[in-house]
């Protein structure tokens, strides 16, 4: 539900850049042209995180459920629940790192959109914001089960550096929104 909850953020912002970009100068439609690319095939690929979730989830319930008698039983169970694990954790991180894409994308989007439609962009980086929040903790509630290796040292540091990332871009949109403030 993260990604339907960041598809609606990128909604907003890709809105956003739509009513903006009516009337505006052919200078500055070039920009906004570039930026409302950017921001529909955001919008497709947290689209398609949100379907990805719920094929890993569906997987992730299979696995749980595998019978457990037998020590070949549990071997399978066991590996099964890796591999779900796994991947339960890789598409929210995939996700994720759209979610910074498109808080940045809000940023850029804050900093020249009309003034009517400011509130909307805002409130859609706001909800991105929310979602890579619950998306981490999506991974952080999977990343105690996978087993220690390379594997899980990958999606720790992985996880880390999409935290501080997204820490940034966040810092940079709300500065963006405060700057626009003043000038309103």
């Amino acid at each position: 539900m993260s990604a339907v909850t960041a598809a609606l953020g990128v909604g907003l912002v890709v809105m956003g850049l739509e009513v903006t970009l009516r009337g505006a100068e052919a200078a500055k439609r070039a920009v906004l042209d570039s930026l409302l690319q950017t921001g529909r095939d955001l919008l497709e690929r947290q689209s398609a995180h949100a379907d990805r979730d719920l094929k890993v989830f569906d997987a992730y319930m299979r696995a749980r459920s595998l019978p457990q008698e037998s020590e070949a039983e549990k071997a399978v169970h066991r590996e099964k629940m890796q591999r779900a694990l796994v991947a339960a954790t890789e598409v929210p991180l995939a996700a994720a790192s759209d979610i910074v894409a498109a808080i940045d994308l809000s940023r850029q989007v804050i900093e020249i959109c009309k003034p009517q439609v400011l509130g909307d962009v805002e409130a859609g980086a706001d909800l991105l914001s929310g979602s890579f929040t619950a998306m981490l903790r999506s991974v952080d509630a999977n990343l105690p089960g996978i087993a220690e290796g390379s594997l899980k040292t990958r999606l720790e540091e992985e996880r880390s550096a999409l935290a501080e990332a997204a820490a940034t871009s966040v810092a940079a949109a709300q500065a963006a929104i405060e700057a626009r403030r003043i000038k309103v």
